[in-house]
């Protein structure tokens, strides 16, 4: 026997109240056929005991005790534990007084005990099945002793009698072993089962916050497995139930199944609800084994493919500008001697002037450029928009000779929300040097705030100024990097602003106003917590 196996406790469920049942039929059926034996032999029955009268009112009691305990069995009481002992018990006296009346040892009686004492094994804990054992084995022998001091003509065998415990622990014990090793497979399977329970689960749980749309197909086209992914490319509406089988799918992904099938090839995109999709299909076994399908939105593809080579871009381009930079200061430090030196006219000065000019614009292109691609961590306070957004815009009046005129609109609800001021100046300086570069004319422009909340409790603000707007075509494109339509414009500002909101929770929409040009912001839920210290 395995450690583990003698770990394991006794555990007492409805299967083995059906075995104290079967174990008290057992005994009935026994009882009965000791008292019908009384009747054979000319009243003496067929084992020709030694005390019939004794033998007779034993076998009776013994049939009676059975009904009780069967009956007792049928209604589970009292406990399991208790029952069976007292169930063992009355065939251990019983049968061992059975044996004493009858022939002793040598009468065969005694072997009756072999199947409850196995039973003992079975049901009962190691000590009690072992002490039930240990009392039927000395009653064996106590038996053939009072045998052979009150019958001195009468056969007694204490050889056989010890033979007989010595298979009464044999039986008990090997019973106990083998009811232990089964109960441990029975809690392994049921640890395994609970496991392979808990990532079935699992599984079910990734499966549906996958990305990808994820299909399982069985060989009758009947759907195993469906994950919201899958529902939402195949515009599947929630309010109906999810499709049980492939005809109720679109006919595009079943054509691509058959297809498949057939050649075994990948197959060409599809196109549902006017959106493009790409199948990809895997047999998890034989023909008759299901079909796994991965559905993926192209155009989401395309995105990812598109920001993967602008991250790599961009990496090249910082690489690009910080080599740049050290022979573009050599140039403005010579263009800063030149302009010193008194040997330049008027043309030569504005030649330098040129020059001048030039490099700051270089300059500032790779600050912009090293700027995104080494952009620092956030670090977000807790900001009152509408005092934090006045500071700002004081502060921004004393960078410029003629600033814009700013006006601030809407209900500015009172609350807090969580931004890294530093970023968040950055990103609205950069949006109010948009519109002054672009919507001013003889006069300032005006630039409005405009801030309310929507209905998700999400701050919104907006940035609106009195320009020409911005072109319906450039819309989608405006906030692409190196995008520019300014001729001294280097098309960051508003890459980065945006890429700044992102890194926020934040989202920035350029989008057209009735009166010019509008930049939308996003902000994180507005919370009703002080500013941070």
């Amino acid at each position: 026997m395995t450690p583990d196996a003698l770990r394991v406790p006794v555990v007492h469920t409805g299967a083995t109240w059906r075995a104290a049942l079967t174990l008290s039929l057992y005994r009935s059926a026994i009882a009965f056929g000791l008292v019908a034996t009384l009747s054979a032999g000319g009243g003496q029955g067929l084992f020709s005991p030694d005390f019939p009268g004794l033998f007779r009112a034993i076998c009776l009691a013994y049939l009676a005790l059975a009904a009780c305990l069967a009956g007792a069995a049928l209604v589970r009481r009292p406990p399991l534990a208790i029952h069976v002992f007292v169930q063992i018990l009355v065939d251990v006296v019983l049968i061992v007084l059975a044996s004493y009346a009858g022939n002793g040892a040598s009468g065969g009686i005694a072997m009756l005990l072999l199947a409850p004492l196995a039973a003992a094994g079975i049901l009962l804990p190691a000590r009690l099945s072992g002490l039930l054992t240990a009392l039927a084995a000395l009653g064996m022998i106590g038996q053939e002793i009072m045998r052979h001091w009150q019958l001195a003509d009468a056969h007694t065998d204490f050889v056989q009698s010890g033979i007989l415990g010595a298979l009464y622990f044999a039986t008990a014990f090997m019973a106990y072993g083998l009811a232990r090793r089964i109960r441990v497979s029975d809690a392994s399977a049921a640890s395994h089962a609970s496991q392979a329970r808990d990532l079935a689960e699992l599984n079910r749980h990734i499966i549906d916050r996958m990305q990808t749309g994820a299909i399982v197909i069985d060989a009758d086209d009947r759907i195993q497995i469906l994950n919201h992914a899958a529902l939402e490319l195949l515009d599947h509406d929630d309010g109906v139930a999810p499709p049980a089988a492939l005809a109720e799918l679109p006919p595009a992904l079943g054509e691509a199944l058959a297809a498949w099938r057939r050649r075994r090839i990948l197959p060409d995109m599809i196109e549902v609800a006017g959106r493009r999709l790409q199948p990809q299909f895997a047999a998890l076994g034989n023909d008759q084994a299901p079909t796994l399908i991965f559905l993926d939105d192209a155009r989401r593809a395309s995105e990812q493919a598109q920001q993967m080579k602008l991250m790599a871009l961009g990496r090249l381009t910082a690489s690009i500008a910080h080599e740049i930079r050290n022979p573009l200061g050599a140039i403005s430090h010579a263009e800063q001697l030149l302009a010193e030196s008194s040997a330049f006219g008027t043309d030569d000065s504005r030649l330098l002037a040129m020059i001048h000019r030039h490099c700051q614009r270089i300059d500032r292109i790779i600050s912009d450029v090293l700027g995104l691609a080494r952009r620092a961590a956030q670090r977000p306070r807790t900001l009152e928009l509408s005092a934090w957004v006045a500071e700002a815009v004081a502060d921004y009046r004393e960078t410029q000779d003629d600033p814009p005129r700013f006006i601030q609109t809407g209900d500015w609800p009172a609350g807090h929300l969580r931004f890294d001021p530093g970023q968040l100046r950055q990103v609205l300086f950069n949006l109010w040097d948009n519109s002054n570069r672009h919507a001013r004319g003889t006069i300032a422009p005006g630039i409005e705030l405009h801030a309310h909340l929507d209905a998700n409790r999400n701050l919104v603000l907006d940035i609106i100024d009195d320009g020409p707007g911005i072109a319906p075509e450039l819309l989608d494109r405006i906030a692409e990097p190196f995008f520019t339509t300014a001729a001294d414009g280097t098309g960051l500002g508003l890459h980065i602003a945006r890429e700044l909101c992102e890194a926020n929770g934040a989202r920035l929409i350029p989008m057209n106003h009735a009166q010019g040009a509008c930049f939308r912001i996003l902000l994180p839920r507005m919370t009703a917590e002080g500013p941070s210290p």
